[in-house]
């Protein structure tokens, strides 16, 4: 009986054991780019962003929609002539196409999703002098 209970407990200490995460070195780290079947001619982007802390991004604007996605941290999304928006884990935000944005990280850094989907052969970012 003894050795049962033992080896429950041993069993129960390591289902909660999890697996190392990966983390991706600082910057934008390309997961997915691919033709999607239902949109010919487009190109499907999906980049795990990863900034340190207080980190600051280029000024630039994407020729269509972005869609963030925070998963740590949080970021401060500026858009020209808006208030600057704060993002924590959990929360998402459509950058509409065209729109001169300026990303930030917090003070603890931010790791986010970003999907863009877009006319393929376009540029995926457009930086603003």
């Amino acid at each position: 009986m003894r050795g049962a209970v033992f080896f429950a407990l041993l069993l129960t200490g390591c289902a909660t054991i999890a697996p190392p995460a990966f983390i991706p070195p600082l910057g934008s780290n390309t997961v997915f780019d691919a033709t999607p079947g239902a949109a010919p001619g487009h190109q499907l982007i999906v980049a795990d962003l990863r900034l340190g802390p207080d980190a600051v991004g280029v000024q630039h604007y994407h020729p269509w929609e972005e869609y963030l996605y925070v998963i740590e941290g949080e970021a401060v999304l500026e858009i020209a002539g808006e208030a600057p928006r704060r993002l924590v884990a959990g929360e998402h935000f459509i950058i509409p196409p065209r729109t001169i944005h300026t990303p930030r990280a917090g003070p603890a850094g931010v790791r986010a999703i970003v999907t863009r989907v877009h006319v393929a052969g376009d540029p995926v970012s457009v930086p603003v002098p």
